[in-house]
C-alpha cells in the first residue's frame, strides 16, 4: 500500500479498532459465543487484558504490519517525521491503549468514569489509526 491510500485491509482493521475502543471504555458492550469483549479476558504481570483491549491494539498493529511504508524497526522515527495534530494522533493511538492497561487507576478510570472522556478516547485512538494508515 502506497502512502495516502487505504485498502480493505486497512478499513477492516480500523472498524474493528473503533469497535473495540467503543467497547475498552464501556461505551459499548458485545458479547459472542459467551465471550464478553469487555470483560477482562486474563492478567499478566498484573496487568488486566480484555479481549476488546487486544483486538483494538492488534488493530492498530495490524495498520502498521499491512503497510508498506513503514516498518517497526523504522516507526519510531517515522512518527518523529509527522508534524503537529499528525504527531499527536499518531501517539495517542500508541500510547493511549497502553496507558489504560498500564495505569487503570488514572488513566484506566478517568476515560471509563464518562461517557464523554470515553468519546474522547475513541476519536483519539481512531484518528491515531487513521492517521498512522494514511501518512506512513
Amino acid at each position: 500500500m502506497a502512502k495516502m491510500e487505504f485498502d480493505a485491509v486497512d478499513a477492516a482493521l480500523i472498524v474493528a479498532g473503533l469497535a473495540s475502543a467503543f467497547m475498552v471504555v464501556d461505551i459499548a458492550t458485545f458479547q459472542l459465543f459467551d465471550v464478553e469483549f469487555g470483560a477482562t479476558q486474563f492478567s499478566l504481570a498484573g496487568f488486566d487484558f480484555s479481549t476488546a483491549w487486544l483486538l483494538g491494539y492488534a488493530s492498530i498493529i495490524g495498520v502498521v504490519v499491512t503497510n508498506d511504508n513503514t516498518e517497526f524497526s523504522t516507526l519510531s522515527d517515522d512518527i518523529r517525521g509527522l508534524q503537529g495534530w499528525y504527531l499527536g494522533a499518531a501517539v495517542a493511538a500508541l500510547a493511549l491503549p497502553i496507558g489504560f492497561i498500564v495505569l487503570p487507576d488514572t488513566v484506566g478510570s478517568f476515560f471509563t468514569s464518562s461517557d464523554l472522556w470515553g468519546l474522547l478516547y475513541v476519536v483519539g485512538v481512531t484518528a491515531g489509526q487513521f492517521t498512522v494508515g494514511w501518512l506512513l
